[in-house]
């Protein structure tokens, strides 16, 4: 079981959530003074790169995030699924990926602080700001899955045109040219990528 959402979505709620990372890059790229403005682009520029980079470590994660900024669910499925097994199977996949992201946060959080000894070295201090990022970023995506368990709302529909390709994802040496074929029918954005990610 995975979770995916439609990348158009995930940057939509990512640009209206309430981001502080985010909002201070915007804060400083459209600042008045030309060199606290040019800082700013630089580092939004660096902030898109990392978000990339994150969506090829772990595409689920950003998906996780993005839970945080929802109070309601609607989890698509494939009807040949039922619903009352899925929604158990939702619960406990959600359940593993807060544990795996609480975690990953505190580790990254400890080998960040372990990393401060390298801050007296010239340059930029890449080995400390990594860490850091990532804890940030599982941090995010504990909240994302801490409030999907919380939430009372979360609706399952079953969608037919899903079915085909679930069963082409099952079938043992399954035919790329028939998934891409069957993704490119149901016209959903980012999930060509996910797919070839994760299977």
């Amino acid at each position: 079981m995975g979770l995916f959402t439609p990348s158009d979505a995930v940057e939509r709620f990512e640009h209206e959530s309430d981001d502080r990372i985010r909002r201070g890059l915007n804060w400083l790229s459209s600042h008045r003074y030309r060199l606290i403005a040019w800082i700013g682009r630089v580092f939004r520029s660096g902030h898109g790169y990392y978000v990339r980079f994150e969506a090829k470590i772990d595409p689920v994660e950003r998906v996780l995030k993005t839970l945080g900024s929802a109070t309601h669910y609607i989890v698509v499925h494939s009807p040949a699924r039922d619903p009352h097994l899925l929604r158990g199977q939702f619960f406990r996949y959600v359940r593993r990926q807060r544990f795996k992201h609480l975690f990953w946060c505190v580790l990254d959080l400890l080998l960040s602080i372990a990393s401060l000894a390298l801050a007296a070295l010239p340059g930029p201090n890449v080995l400390g700001w990594y860490p850091f990022l990532r804890s940030l970023s599982h941090y995010a995506a504990f909240s994302g899955t801490r409030n999907a368990l919380n939430a009372g709302g979360v609706e399952f529909k079953g969608l037919p045109e899903l079915r085909t390709l679930e069963e082409n994802l099952q079938a043992p040496g399954f035919d790329r040219k028939r998934i891409h074929a069957i993704v490119e029918d149901l016209r959903i954005s980012g999930l060509e990528q996910y797919l070839e990610r994760m299977v």
